[in-house]
Formats: C-alpha cells, sequence, structure tokens
C-alpha cells in the first residue's frame, strides 16, 4: 500500500499547494478594482450614451422616452478547493486493491446589477419646467460657448426668437439673435463680459451681466452693436439678466429658456431621417435652420449597416443611428445635453429596484483526478 499512499499524499499535495497559490497571492479581491472599475465605468457610459441617442429617435418618431438609471452594480467573487481520497480493499480471490484521489480549484465571479427607471412626478417635473437661468448661466462660466447654451437652450432674447424646430411650433429664428451670439462669444473671448450673481444667499439669485470696462473701449464697434440688438442702454456697465419675453427697461435682458423637453424635442427634429419615414408617415420633415448653414447642433446620422466608428450609435426600426466619432461640435452639444439630463435626474429620489439581472456564474476550475490499480 506504500505506492497508493504516496501517491495520495503527492497529489494532495498538489492540490493543496494549487488552492494556496491562488487563494494566497494577496487576496484577489483587490486586484479586481482597476480592472472592474475602469470596464463598468466604460459600459455604463457607453450604455447612457445610447440611451439618450435612442431617446432622441424616439422623440423623432412621436414615441415616448425611456430612461433606465444603473442604481447599483455588485461583484461578487468566489475561490474554493477540494480533495478526495478513497480506496478499497479486494476480498476476491483475484484482483487488486485500489486507491483514487481527486481535487478541484475554482474561482466564480458573479455580478449583480440593478436598473431603475428614472420617472415619477419630480423627475417629470424636472422635465417639463423651464430651465433656471442661474443654472444656464452656471454651465455658461464654467466654459461652455455662448453660441451652444444659448442656441441649444434658450427661445429668445430681448424678443429675438431663436429656431423652433418641433412641429406644433416650427419657425426661423431671427437672424439678428445668431449675429447676438457670435459678438457675445466673441467679446467673451476677448474678457470684455462676464456674469456673476447679486444675491449669493437666494436659491435663484439674480444673474447680472458686466462690461470691463477695462478692455471695452478696444471692442467698441462690437459693443455698441451688442447694446443696438438687444436695446441696451450704452449709459451702464451692468445689465440684469431676468425671466420673459421683453424687457421692462434698458438695462435689462430678458430671456425665455425651454424646458428639457423642448430642448430634445427641438433637437430631435433637427436631424435627417430616411426619406421613406417622411413619406409614408412615420415622421416628420427635418427642420432646416437658415443659420450655420443648415447644420443642426447635434448631427445625427442613419445607415442600414453597422457604423464602424461611432461616438455613440442605437439600433431601432431596422436601422442604425449614430454620431460621427469625428464629428467634434456633435459630440459636445451631445455631451451638453446629457449634463441638463444629469442636473433632472439629481432630484429624483431613488425607489425600490424594479428590475435586478444577474448574469450566469462564471467560473473556471481545475480538475485532478488520479487512479491506482
Amino acid at each position: 500500500m506504500s505506492r497508493e499512499v504516496a501517491g495520495a499524499g503527492f497529489l494532495q499535495a498538489i492540490v493543496f499547494s494549487l488552492a494556496v497559490g491562488l487563494s494566497g497571492c494577496s487576496s484577489f479581491g483587490p486586484r479586481t478594482v482597476p480592472t472592474d472599475k475602469f470596464d463598468y465605468n466604460g459600459a455604463i457610459a457607453e450604455s447612457q450614451q445610447q440611451e439618450l441617442l435612442l431617446n432622441l429617435v424616439r422623440l423623432r418618431y412621436r414615441e415616448p422616452p425611456v430612461f433606465l438609471k444603473v442604481s447599483s452594480v455588485i461583484s461578487q467573487y468566489s475561490l474554493s478547493a477540494a480533495t478526495t481520497v478513497g480506496g478499497g480493499i479486494n476480498t476476491g480471490l483475484t484482483g487488486n486493491d485500489t486507491a483514487n484521489v481527486g481535487g478541484r480549484v475554482g474561482w466564480s465571479d458573479r455580478p449583480v446589477i440593478t436598473y431603475t427607471p428614472v420617472s415619477g412626478q419630480e423627475f417629470s417635473r424636472n422635465l417639463l419646467t423651464p430651465l433656471q437661468l442661474r443654472a444656464i448661466f452656471t454651465l455658461f462660466r464654467s466654459g461652455w460657448s455662448p453660441e451652444l447654451v444659448f442656441r441649444t437652450s434658450t427661445m429668445s432674447f430681448n424678443g429675438l426668437d431663436n429656431d423652433r424646430a418641433r412641429l406644433s411650433s416650427r419657425q426661423q429664428g431671427d437672424p439678428k439673435l445668431f449675429e447676438l451670439l457670435a459678438i457675445w462669444q466673441q467679446l467673451r473671448a476677448d474678457e470684455v463680459m462676464d456674469v456673476t450673481w447679486r444675491d449669493e444667499s437666494g436659491a435663484e439669485g439674480e444673474v447680472v451681466l458686466f462690461v470691463n470696462s477695462d478692455k471695452a473701449g478696444a471692442h467698441a464697434g462690437e459693443l455698441a452693436r451688442f447694446r443696438e440688438l438687444l436695446g441696451l442702454s450704452a449709459e451702464v456697465e451692468q445689465y440684469l439678466i431676468v425671466s420673459g419675453f421683453l424687457p421692462r427697461s434698458q438695462d435689462e435682458i430678458a430671456i425665455t429658456t425651454g424646458s428639457l423637453w423642448d430642448i430634445m424635442l427641438n433637437l430631435a427634429w433637427q436631424f435627417e431621417v430616411p426619406a421613406e419615414d417622411v413619406s409614408s408617415g412615420k415622421t416628420g420633415p427635418t427642420f432646416r435652420s437658415e443659420q450655420f448653414d443648415g447644420r443642426p447642433p447635434i448631427r445625427i446620422l442613419n445607415s442600414k449597416e453597422e457604423p464602424a466608428n461611432a461616438y455613440a450609435s442605437a439600433f431601432t426600426a431596422g436601422r442604425w443611428f449614430y454620431i460621427e466619432n469625428t464629428d467634434m461640435a456633435s459630440k459636445q452639444a451631445f455631451s451638453f445635453l446629457q449634463l441638463l439630463l444629469s442636473l433632472a435626474e439629481t432630484a429624483t429620489q431613488d425607489r425600490a429596484p424594479i428590475l435586478t439581472i444577474s448574469n450566469r456564474s462564471l467560473s473556471q476550475s481545475l480538475q485532478l483526478f488520479h487512479h491506482w490499480f
């Protein structure tokens, strides 16, 4: 029996060594953090882009948007090792005694991902309520360009109307407004004008546009035209920005803002769709602005073939809709829209998960077995 016992002991030693080696390489849990964190981050970011793009397409085809957020990601890891030893003595007239030994070392990964619908009264109110001026100008101060911020999120400046693309209130914007935004962008880049808050204690506060007198002289022509377009007084250097269609005095700038619903609808009606979808009545005709060479803020293309190098893509109704990865203007506007939507989500209270999905156990194992006769 010495050979069998020695063999069994040798195999047990192998299984034990493998178990110790796999479990004792300092705990493998911390080693998964860098890979898992960035992999999940990338997957969630990509899914959010696809979801927003798909919802813009749904709005274009008169379908309701649906938003889901990943409320939790739990990754469970386990490591197991086992050995078995057995033997028998043959009591018959013929035959040999037997001995066998086996072993198993395995690990498994069981991620659990929880999805929660973004809905409810508070989210709906945030989606349908016009954006607050302070929120818009906070984004403006953070570095977003005036043309992008105001072309996307506002309806009018001192009675100068913006483009309106949705079918229910379609109209071309006033060319003076786009001239104003171009001048504003240049004056801001040259640090001639900026905005500040007059009352820091208020939740909304008062937004004030002020002129930098030290640099105004070098840009007198552009500054005069800016004031002329808005009907502002040249005698003051600070202008109160208020919500409304028309100002009450020459030292006010009245701005009407759109809701997130207005903004998304406006963007949805400006990208191209297949001509047969328009002729068949699935959707209406595309709005083409007379400004910016007719280019929409977000240029969404469509194809029957999956795009090879898309920034974001979504498949629906047998067709791919996508944003090109090289289209920097569309990518910037799309990112700005994502930021606006995140502002609407932050105030929504978390609810119990509606749907929880867990994948099958992913396992790898090493099986060892030996049988002596």
